[in-house]
């Protein structure tokens, strides 16, 4: 019954109840200087952290699977995180800016894709994994999942994930991954479980991609910005972004617009379970504690634009880990 029932402290916990953010911070910018074709609605900031979730949540089961099996992991926790992670952010933009009803629905579909996914997993794990589980990956299959997801992850943090291959890690399985070997029941558990996931994986990802491609446009690689002397750059967009506004920020520069907004900016960061969670020019949105590394856990944190470069610095000073910067 424990797949089912998430403890408070292992899911989702908001900073109050509805609006945490300060009003003046979420405004549309009504005369960028950034070129239309690079401005992006504002609330995007916050509406992109149940997408990146799906990054985040593959990345910590990625590094878990290195010591781990994937019975153990906490699925469900996972689950919870999204759907609330989301109400969460929902309120902050309720409002304040017009619906981005295009973006309502895409979360709508990967999370209600990732809840059955998620789902489907835990009560496997829960029934049928837990019959054959080493605790460690000692199996040839348990290392290949370790190693599929790392690859995984590290192609999604820049594409598409329906733009993965998994054609060719089912190949891979079959072809480089000995039929024989110790922990026999395992392996081929893990076998049968690991192809289930790549051909579905497959199937849908080629149906997401169709569908994408029809209603969506190709989504920019890059995020424009304007700093403080009004110059126009254009840096990489998602993971990258980080380390660029950074690099920016400790030459002196601060930001007057990112992508067209001049309001509020989200990004999360990592501390350990007992640090405080009061920042500097921001306002705590969130806290989500990591649920395979209860030491650790995620704060979300909204600042305006024009102070983003102070607050990276600070955060740097500190040693704070700047998990992701949400450039819209």
């Amino acid at each position: 019954m424990s797949i089912f029932f998430f403890k408070r402290q292992l899911s989702t916990i908001a900073a109050g109840k509805g609006l945490v953010i300060p009003k003046e911070w979420l405004v549309t910018n009504k005369n960028p200087v950034t070129p239309a074709k690079d401005v992006r609605p504002a609330d995007q900031t916050f509406l992109t952290f149940p997408e990146w979730f799906l990054v985040f949540s593959p990345e910590e089961q990625a590094n878990y699977f290195k010591q781990h099996t994937a019975t153990t992991f906490p699925y469900m926790r996972h689950t919870s995180q999204i759907w609330k992670s989301y109400r969460i952010v929902n309120k902050q933009i309720k409002g304040n800016f017009p619906t981005n009803w295009g973006y309502h629905f895409m979360i709508w579909v990967i999370g209600v894709s990732t809840t059955v996914e998620y789902t489907a997993k835990s009560l496997y794990e829960n029934i049928v994994g837990r019959l054959t589980d080493t605790g460690q990956p000692a199996t040839a299959e348990d290392q290949f999942n370790a190693k599929y997801t790392q690859d995984y992850v590290a192609f999604i943090k820049d594409l598409p994930w329906y733009q993965f291959d998994f054609k060719s890690r089912l190949k891979d399985l079959w072809k480089n991954t000995s039929l024989s070997g110790p922990h026999f029941f395992r392996k081929w558990e893990r076998r049968y479980m690991l192809t289930t996931e790549l051909a579905v994986k497959f199937i849908y990802g080629k149906l997401i991609g169709i569908g994408t491609k029809q209603v969506y446009e190709v989504a920019l690689l890059n995020t424009a910005v304007v700093l403080d002397d009004d110059s126009l750059h254009y840096l990489p967009r998602y993971d990258k972004f980080a380390a660029a506004a950074l690099e920016l920020a400790q030459q002196g520069h601060s930001f007057k617009e990112i992508a067209g907004n001049n309001s509020a900016i989200l990004l999360t960061v990592w501390v350990p379970a007992d640090h405080k969670t009061d920042f500097a020019n921001a306002q705590t949105v969130f806290i989500q504690p990591i649920t395979s590394y209860p030491t650790m856990k995620r704060v979300a944190i909204a600042t305006p634009v024009s102070a983003l470069s102070g607050v990276l610095l600070e955060l740097k000073k500190a040693g704070v880990q700047v998990e992701h910067v949400f450039d819209f």
